[in-house]
């Protein structure tokens, strides 16, 4: 009998976007906003430095374009790999509000944090 190994799943963390420009940081199904990203798992901190990349990245996007920006939330779920050496094999990042389809495409491409995800990362 072959065993049959399911990746734990890491979320949510929310980014919660106020068009007043203010950003705030949920962690777990109906947790308290919070005014900073949550610390107690690292894992858990770097899903949220990436929604609240892409919510950055949507300010720059949208201040060049002169585009005021509705309430929103990018929500992230993570799946750890089953494999080693132990990290996560993919990050879904869920928008909820009306955001412009091609705004959020060129936010994508110039999120530093996701980007940065694919580097190569030594110690000294």
């Amino acid at each position: 009998m072959a065993l049959k190994l399911r990746p734990k799943r890491f979320g949510p963390v929310s980014v919660l976007f106020d068009p007043e420009g203010s950003v705030r940081f949920v962690s777990g199904e109906g947790g308290e906003p919070l005014p900073h990203p949550p610390y107690d798992k690292p894992v858990l901190t770097l899903m949220a430095s990436v929604a609240h990349c892409l919510v950055e990245s949507l300010r720059i996007v949208a201040k060049r374009d002169e585009v005021a920006l509705p309430a929103y939330a990018i929500t992230v779920i993570a799946e750890k790999a089953i494999d080693a050496p132990g990290r996560l094999q993919s990050m879904v990042c869920r928008i909820e509000g009306e955001l412009d389809a091609e705004m959020l495409r060129e936010a994508k491409s110039m999120c530093t944090v996701s980007n940065t995800l694919n580097c190569k990362i030594t110690l000294e």
